[in-house]
This record gives structure tokens, C-alpha cells and sequence, in this order.
């Protein structure tokens, strides 16, 4: 039997493993429901129906927040996927503004999805879009009910929507301030700086491309694609084939790392510490090589 540390850090790679392996078993579930195809539906609707479609976007009503969301936005906005970031500069009075938000290092806090009223173009006819069931599903927070400051949590075992397996928006990201967002969102007292918290927006646009699956429902004659627990909401704005490319790199990805963590453990049970030895220098190494390039992006900043 392996001494009492040793078997504590067991269990801590062990649940390590769990927690990634059941997020590899989610992508794996999605990459089973992602339409074999790109298609359209035919002229006619059928209540209740699974259908996958790809079309441009069409905004009837611009999601409220876009201008502070979206920069310059140059055509309507009908929806926006998000996620909230502090950085590590807590305890300095440096703003995004004063050093740029690409030379700090960001923590997400929370995630969302706003929209507007919107829908997809399928040639026949526009079907509206309702994506309220992502923010169901990851119990997503309203921007309008999110609070700015006091204890900003990171949990790096937590999935935000932001990360999503359901999504994959890559065409645009914009990075605001959340000074742009003052009297929209709650911050926790007056005191708190907006402008050193980090709002970062994939967009939806209008005459956007997009691939999107889900069930239709008939809501006074209007077609509405949404998801639900059965039929989950997928959308892309690379369409389905590049969004199943993703999804089958991050799968890789994520059993090569809980294959190396279960070989550390197996190592360990037997009193083998050579395995562990290789992983604690590798996360060294990582450690350093961020604190070069936090180290250099830091004095590029004081030599300008």
C-alpha cells in the first residue's frame, strides 16, 4: 500500500480524470448528434420535427446590448455569445485601457448568451432562432443579472458556456471593457472599476452564414428552432463539417491527457515515481515559459 501522500495525490488525479473524462464523453455525445450534412428544410414544417439547417442570419430585433458588445458593428446584431474575465493585475490600478487586455492574463467568472430577435434564412422561409436552451443548459447567467466585483471565482473544473461543446463560433471575437456595459450590469459596490474587467463577444450578424440543428416548434403558425433535453441546439458559424473537426482534435486531445494522468496514477499504486517526476518538470516547464512571456509582455509595456 502506497503511503498516505501518495495516495492523496491519487485521488486528486483520479478525480482530475473523472472530471475530464465526462467532459470527453459529452463531446463525444455531440459529435454523434452533429448532422451528417449541411442541409435545408424542404418548403414544408412539421411540428416537433429535427431538422438542421444553413442559411444567412436575419435580424428582426437587435439583441439590446450590441454597440457596447460589438465593435463598430457595421450590420445588426441578433445575437452574441460571451464571457466575463478578470485579470491577474487584482491588486494594481492598471485598467484595459492603460495596458491593453492581450498583455494581461484573464480568468473567466461567467458566461452567457444575449439575443435579439433573429432567425435563419432557409430559402423557402426565415425560422426564428430561440437559444434560450444553451442558457438552460449550462445555467447561464443573464448579463443583466451578472455582478461586477467582491469574489470573482474561477473554477478550473467548471465548463462555462463561453466553452461550450454545442457551439463553435470562430468567424468574429470582440474584446470590450466592461465600462461599456456601466448601467446595464450590477457591480458589487460603487467603488468597483469597470474598466479593469473584460467582456469578450462572439457575434451573430446579419447576412452572417451559419449551420444549425435543432426541433422546430410551431408557435402561432411561426416556426421556432430550438433545443431540448432530447435534441440539443447546435450552431456554427463554420458550418458542420468544421465544427465535427473541432470536436474529434479536442476528443484526441482530451484522451491523451487522462491516458498520461491514469498512467501517473497506475505508477504511483506500484511506488513507480518516475512518471510523476516527468509530469511535475513538464508543468514546471509551463510555468516558466508563461512567466517569460507575461515577463516580456510586461516590460514591452514600461519601454512604451
Amino acid at each position: 500500500m502506497p503511503p498516505t501522500i501518495v495516495l492523496i495525490v491519487i485521488t486528486v488525479l483520479v478525480t482530475i480524470v473523472l472530471a475530464h473524462g465526462y467532459r470527453a464523453l459529452t463531446a463525444l455525445l455531440v459529435l454523434r448528434s452533429l448532422p451528417s450534412t449541411d442541409t435545408n428544410t424542404s418548403s414544408s414544417i412539421v411540428d416537433g420535427e429535427t431538422v438542421a439547417l444553413t442559411g444567412e442570419i436575419a435580424v428582426e430585433e437587435p439583441v439590446e446590448t450590441a454597440a457596447a458588445a460589438v465593435e463598430s458593428p457595421e450590420r445588426p446584431v441578433g445575437a452574441y455569445l460571451w464571457q466575463s474575465r478578470f485579470s491577474d493585475n487584482t491588486n494594481s490600478d492598471l485598467t484595459i485601457e492603460d495596458w491593453g487586455w492581450e498583455r494581461q492574463n484573464w480568468h473567466t467568472f461567467a458566461s452567457g448568451i444575449e439575443w435579439g430577435r433573429f432567425g435563419v434564412e432557409t430559402g423557402h422561409r426565415t425560422i426564428r432562432i430561440d437559444p434560450s436552451w444553451l442558457r438552460t443548459a449550462y445555467d447561464a447567467e443573464r448579463l443583466e443579472e451578472l455582478e461586477i466585483g467582491g469574489v470573482n471565482k474561477h473554477d478550473r473544473l467548471s465548463v462555462y458556456l463561453w466553452n461550450s461543446w454545442y457551439t463553435y463560433l470562430r468567424n468574429r471575437i470582440d474584446h470590450r471593457s466592461f465600462q461599456r456595459f456601466a448601467g446595464y450590469v450590477q457591480r458589487h459596490n460603487a467603488e468597483i472599476d469597470l474598466d479593469r474587467y473584460l467582456l469578450e463577444a462572439r457575434p451573430l450578424l446579419e447576412g452572417d452564414e451559419v449551420s444549425i440543428s435543432g426541433e422546430i416548434h410551431l408557435e402561432q403558425g411561426e416556426p421556432v428552432l430550438r433545443g431540448t433535453d432530447n435534441v440539443p441546439l447546435l450552431l456554427s458559424d463554420k458550418r458542420f463539417d468544421e465544427h465535427r473537426k473541432w470536436l474529434k482534435r479536442r476528443v484526441l486531445r482530451k484522451g491523451a491527457f487522462i491516458t498520461g494522468l491514469l498512467v501517473v496514477a497506475v505508477s504511483l499504486w506500484f511506488e513507480f515515481y518516475i512518471p510523476l517526476g516527468i509530469l511535475v518538470v513538464g508543468w514546471l516547464f509551463y510555468g516558466a515559459y508563461n512567466f517569460v512571456q507575461d515577463a516580456g509582455s510586461f516590460l514591452e509595456w514600461i519601454r512604451d
